[in-house]
């Protein structure tokens, strides 16, 4: 099928790492408990919220056959609610979701059923028991990528499936199955979009997998290790990643170049998950680019608890420059997306992060620094930690910005930044005015 008719299929349907984390599982799903927070000892890789628009919604089935629904804040990764319906009448074995009211299982002798959502706002409600459409449905996981294609694996062979209806009522709506290939031994998998997969393996590496027109499929690894402690992926697309732990913790990824085949560029939220715990739900499901996510082009430099926002236009006791008074150890971030240097001297621990226009940030006197020299980082990925090194009279961070060598005043910069809002140009920044 040609792509043109698949976008055909596609429009009929929407209208119908281990990191040592310290987590605590519950009995039964989350049904509108308060959102847990990650205590202050959670690995800290970045902290940015990524600019995201659409809605994220989860299905999923619990051990004992009952259907959830979940969502959250694509922006936040903050869980807006979650529902536990009624029981299916079979324990699933695996789970795809076609559109926000149909949503494909399997039982455990391979029959395929069509559960069909009457409500999903204040209450999770059916609107009758699921419909079996198929037989012979042994696949160990299946997934959807929103475009029409149903992909499943059985054996370690992926296969793919066309889906041609909303609704499908057996083989004649689901056919055309076609073998990707073999050696597909995987943790967890899900789709991020129109042909792509990804997924996880038992030694830890995060894998991503693409389907052109022809079936021939390519791989790439985006990281090599660190993802093995999730059981369960999902993805509703814009490059947003959701993990399960095997202790019942959601955490949650966004991929600022989803389509460059790489995972240097992806933000980790170790220190703000989705919930510690309670995701005890055996299969999940999320419906397919539901989400779509721009990158950031800057982020604030801390954490916004660390000082208040009237500290940030304090003007600096020299030069452009400002001096912000925290504790040693506060998280630093990247402000932009740049490549990272070792400044010593009197910056003590400094760190330089230089972008692509030529503009240099300084970050000085800090504790320690988390990321080599050379390194490029992107906006909000954990640096390191604040301190007291160098030429230092107390704990805080020294913050500049630096063009072709002249200074320009940051104030600006990171009050926009702290508020949220688009900030100015680092060009346009005031060479005076911020220091006594």
């Amino acid at each position: 099928m040609t792509r043109r008719r698949r976008k055909t299929v596609r429009a009929l349907l929407t209208g119908a790492m281990t990191f040592g984390l310290a987590t605590t599982a519950t009995a039964t799903a989350h049904a509108g408990a308060p959102r847990a927070v990650a205590s202050p000892s959670t690995v800290r890789v970045a902290s940015a919220d990524a600019d995201c628009s659409g809605s994220v919604s989860v299905y999923g089935a619990l051990a004992d056959g009952r259907l959830t629904y979940s969502q959250i804040d694509p922006s936040s990764g903050d869980r807006v609610k979650t529902h536990i319906g009624p029981d299916l009448g079979f324990e699933p074995k695996a789970l795809a979701t076609l559109n926000f009211n149909t949503v494909l299982a399997t039982d455990a002798s391979g029959t395929l059923y069509r559960i069909d959502v009457k409500t999903n706002n204040l209450s999770l409600a059916l609107m009758s028991a699921p419909t079996p459409i198929g037989t012979g449905w042994t696949h160990d996981k299946l997934v959807y990528d929103g475009h029409g294609h149903l992909y499943g694996t059985a054996g370690g062979v992926l296969l793919q499936y066309l889906v041609s209806q909303p609704k499908p009522a057996g083989s004649q709506h689901i056919g055309q199955r076609r073998e990707i290939g073999g050696g597909f031994v995987l943790k967890a998998l899900t789709s991020t979009g129109d042909d792509r997969l990804l997924a996880n393996t038992a030694d830890g590496r995060l894998l991503e997998y693409r389907i052109d027109d022809a079936g021939n499929w390519t791989g790439k690894q985006l990281v090599a290790s660190g993802w093995s402690g999730f059981g369960k992926l999902v993805s509703p697309g814009g490059g947003l990643y959701y993990g399960v732990t095997s202790a019942g913790g959601m955490y949650w990824y966004q991929d600022l170049a989803p389509d460059d085949g790489s995972g240097s560029d992806i933000v980790y939220h170790n220190d703000d998950p989705v919930d510690v715990s309670g995701w005890t739900q055996t299969l999940l499901s999320a419906e397919p680019e539901t989400a779509d996510c721009v990158g950031r082009q800057y982020a604030y430099v801390l954490p916004r608890s660390a000082v208040p926002r009237s500290e940030l236009d304090d003007p600096h006791h020299d030069y452009a420059a400002i001096d912000i008074q925290v504790p040693i150890g506060t998280p630093v971030h990247a402000v932009t997306r740049g490549t990272v240097g070792y400044i010593d001297g009197g910056f003590g621990n400094g760190i330089t992060l230089t972008d692509a226009n030529g503009v240099t940030y300084i970050y000085g006197h800090l504790d320690s620094r988390a990321v080599a020299a050379g390194t490029t980082v992107t906006p909000g990925q954990y640096l390191g930690e604040s301190g007291n090194t160098g030429q230092s009279t107390g704990p805080h961070l020294h913050f500049e910005i630096r063009i072709g060598g002249v200074k320009h005043c940051p104030q600006p910069l990171l009050l926009a930044l702290y508020d949220g809002t688009t900030p100015p140009a680092p060009s346009s920044l005031p060479t005076s005015g911020c220091s006594y």
